[in-house]
């Protein structure tokens, strides 16, 4: 199902107000290339057909997104998730194509309210605080981050940033954060001081050494154009997110065909930047 008209403009003006948490007409001129009188009409006829779901920042001369706007896109989308409803809450909607099928085996879909906290904070330069769960520490406890990115690694969404409780930067995972806030305090460190983030790994993958000859030809003929290898290159940080969306092994003799196809013939390059066991 397509959208057609004031139903279309509302549903994008919707998804930059959810999505980064504000809109102006500035922000609707530069992502939609609109005249300054068409992004007001756009922000009119929007705020009249959502009054509820804006408040003026006289500050920033911008509108933010309220708590009634995400309570009413949740509770619109549980009863019924109509096209104008997946163009707003979906950050990366796929184009439907005709002949073509694209299948949405992701389980994870990220909150609108916490991206855009995170993108105000990130943004703002400032704190957020956070009730946060992991495999490692799976009840919930409370953490508080300087942001610096949002990464889309694989198919997770990730947040970057220091992390008060651990004097570390880290990466959390969005799934697995609730009860975002944004404070007012200022971040206190300097990005740049990031080392893992700031780093480019050089990685060159190759066919797996345990497949036969003729296997590794059919790998280089479908991953490679025909080459021995591909070298790509990386953030520290988002390594071993690469090599396990990618299926890359770096110690060949655990990891095997046919769970692995492909390998890093420079394990020791890679090492470094990997998660600990």
């Amino acid at each position: 199902m397509s959208l057609d008209g004031q139903d279309s403009r509302n549903a994008k003006v919707g998804r930059l107000l959810l999505w980064e948490g504000r809109v102006s007409r500035g922000r609707l001129m530069q992502e939609f290339d609109l005249g300054p009188v068409r992004a007001s009409q756009w922000l009119r006829d929007f705020r009249g057909a959502h009054a509820n779901w804006t408040r003026w920042d006289p500050r920033r001369r911008e509108y933010t997104a309220t708590p009634v706007a995400y309570q009413q896109a949740d509770a619109l989308a549980r009863q019924k998730r109509t096209a104008f409803l997946a163009e707003m809450l979906s950050p990366y909607a796929p184009a439907e194509v005709e002949r073509f099928s694209v299948v949405p085996w992701d389980l994870q879909h990220p909150s609108a309210h916490t991206f855009s906290r995170l993108n105000i904070a990130i943004a703002d330069a400032l704190q957020v605080a956070f009730t946060y769960a992991s495999m490692r520490h799976p009840e919930p406890h409370a953490r508080t981050i300087e942001p610096h990115s949002l990464v889309l690694a694989g198919r997770r969404w990730h947040v970057r940033g220091y992390c008060l409780e651990t004097g570390e930067f880290r990466d959390f995972v969005l799934g697995r954060m609730c009860d975002v806030r944004v404070l007012d305090t200022p971040r206190s460190v300097d990005t740049a001081t990031d080392q893992a983030w700031s780093a480019i790994v050089k990685v060159r993958i190759e066919a797996h050494p345990a497949l036969s000859p003729a296997q590794q030809i059919v790998v280089r003929d479908e991953m490679f154009r025909g080459t021995a290898a591909r070298v790509e290159h990386c953030r520290g940080a988002l390594l071993q997110y690469m090599l396990q969306e990618l299926r890359v092994a770096v110690d060949p003799d655990k990891q095997r065909p046919p769970e692995y196809q492909l390998a890093a013939s420079n394990p020791k390059e890679c090492k470094p930047w990997l998660f600990p066991n």
